[in-house]
């Protein structure tokens, strides 16, 4: 008991500054400096306003200083990172060890960066996608990642995953006359396979596949039913980023890799 709240409020603190490389990233700006601030009016915010999703409830959701709404997806990573870390020390330690908890840890939380950086600017910069890379094949190659056996097997992974993904984007380029993923998402594919191993590719991909349909069903019934916005050839040419999606499904095969094909 005492290990678990230990790890979710070490992952409320990380979750926190995990929404602070998705905000700084993109803009290209110091993840150190300044201190944390309000997005929209650049207020430097007090150690009291900082304190992950207990300022937020306490705030009601509005800044302290010019009261507009706080962006949704903050209190939402504070709380997704604490939960997942949660569940994968309950999944993985008992099994595999505290080692595999902290490699699986680093490996969700890069994951979860990457997913709302790629959602929010459609793209997955590089300083996340190597270290997804290297990091899957330096865990396989000190033998501490259970998923994949050897070094080998990491690196053939990950350039078969990357490979796969590139293939069916030609396919995709031959149907449709434009790309259907980038080359973030082909590194995203290829760090996948150095952590969890070409094995878990099809399901992967299958699932991945199968949620964003439905993300694209609830997308288009929305804006053409509520909005009445966009026409129907506008929702067809709308980019939906693909990371999101490939993440969310390597943490499913993560957790639950028997409940899957």
């Amino acid at each position: 008991m005492k290990s678990t709240i230990l790890i979710f409020l070490i992952g409320l603190i990380l979750g926190s500054f995990i929404n602070v490389l998705i905000y700084r990233i993109p803009r290209k700006e110091s993840i150190i400096r300044p201190f944390s601030r309000c997005p929209q009016c650049k207020t430097p915010l007090r150690w009291y306003h900082n304190i992950p999703l207990f300022s937020y409830l306490l705030l009601r959701g509005r800044c302290a200083f010019c009261k507009e709404s706080i962006p949704w997806h903050y209190p939402l990573v504070e709380l997704l990172c604490p939960l997942l870390m949660v569940t994968i020390y309950h999944k993985l330690s008992t099994t595999y060890g505290y080692q595999t908890f902290l490699i699986f840890a680093f490996f969700v939380l890069l994951l979860v960066t990457i997913s709302f950086i790629d959602l929010f600017h459609k793209e997955i910069p590089d300083i996340l996608s190597f270290p997804l890379l290297f990091g899957g094949w330096i865990f396989s190659m000190l033998g501490i990642n259970p998923f994949v056996m050897n070094f080998e097997e990491s690196l053939v992974s990950s350039f078969t995953g990357m490979g796969l993904l590139f293939f069916i984007n030609e396919l995709y380029y031959r149907y449709a006359k434009r790309d259907g993923m980038g080359m973030g998402d082909f590194k995203l594919m290829g760090g996948l396979g150095a952590f969890i191993g070409y094995k878990s590719f099809f399901n992967i991909l299958f699932l991945a596949s199968l949620i964003g349909l439905v993300s694209y069903a609830f997308f288009w019934v929305y804006h053409r039913k509520f909005l009445k916005r966009a026409t129907e050839t506008d929702l067809m040419k709308t980019e939906i980023p693909f990371g999101p999606f490939l993440s969310l499904s390597a943490i499913i095969y993560l957790l639950y890799p028997q409940s899957l094909l």
